[in-house]
């Protein structure tokens, strides 16, 4: 990893304050930064390549305002064949270069049948659906990786922009096959109203380095048995994409105004 920071580290003229790590079709953020700079993961040197379509594979270095910004547009996945520390390596590389707040986001399937595809939710705990150290069910973990406070300021912040903002508890799965009937109702009975094949490797990988974090789902379709539509990664990227002016205005008015 020294060579790849040693990389990145030409690109800035100062350090960035907060990493955003982007999901499936919400690339478009990026369009957001002064003074842009791209760098493909390709170029860096012994970094990783992300093969999941809707994921560009490149760092995007800019500002909004006074803030500095670096974006991943594109992540790695357990399922891609990585170790899973390997899958927030993205997480190490934000913290090594200075930020101190982390704002995540994917595009999930949401469980909740009165919410709406298209809607953005807060995340405010997790379940480890992936079974990869246990059996048993989960439980919903709400600790402090989910501040109180910031997640109450992202709530005002969502409320004054006017942009639908709902909060719940997100469920991790491995992949890369979406989630069966069963087990979609499995994680609604265990409190999960949002399922996605991204976010706890890094989200753990946060806590772990005593960063700040915001995490934001995009919910593109409702999960397997809460609609009849047939999910698609194809799908998924088209209605991110379709999200995107809600989805850019939370994300900018949070990095503007969001005291951490």
């Amino acid at each position: 990893m020294k060579k790849a920071l040693q990389y990145l580290n030409k690109f800035f003229n100062k350090p960035p304050q907060i990493g955003v790590v982007l999901g499936s079709g919400l690339h478009l953020f990026c369009n957001q930064l002064n003074n842009k700079s791209v760098v493909k993961y390709e170029d860096i040197p012994g970094f990783r390549k992300t093969s999941i379509k809707g994921h560009k594979g490149e760092f995007v270095l800019g500002s909004i305002n006074d803030k500095e910004i670096i974006c991943a547009n594109g992540r790695f996945h357990f399922y891609e064949g990585y170790a899973y520390n390997e899958v927030a390596i993205i997480i190490d590389i934000f913290k090594s270069l200075g930020c101190e707040m982390v704002i995540m986001t994917n595009a999930s399937g949401c469980t909740v049948s009165e919410w709406a595809v298209g809607d953005l939710m807060l995340i405010n705990g997790h379940l480890d659906y992936s079974f990869l150290t246990s059996n048993e069910n989960p439980n919903v973990i709400q600790d402090e990786r989910y501040d109180g406070k910031l997640l109450h300021q992202v709530k005002a912040i969502a409320q004054d922009c006017d942009v639908c903002l709902r909060e719940g508890v997100y469920a991790w799965t491995t992949g890369p096959s979406y989630e069966t009937n069963s087990e979609v109702t499995d994680i609604l009975s265990l409190g999960g109203n949002a399922v996605g094949m991204s976010g706890l490797p890094e989200i753990e990988k946060i806590y772990d380095l005593d960063m700040k974090m915001i995490g934001i789902c995009c919910l593109t379709n409702f999960a397997s048995g809460i609609s009849k539509e047939e999910l698609t990664h194809d799908e998924v990227v088209r209605v991110a994409e379709k999200s995107r002016d809600s989805f850019i205005k939370l994300l900018v008015n949070i990095i503007l105004k969001l005291k951490y």
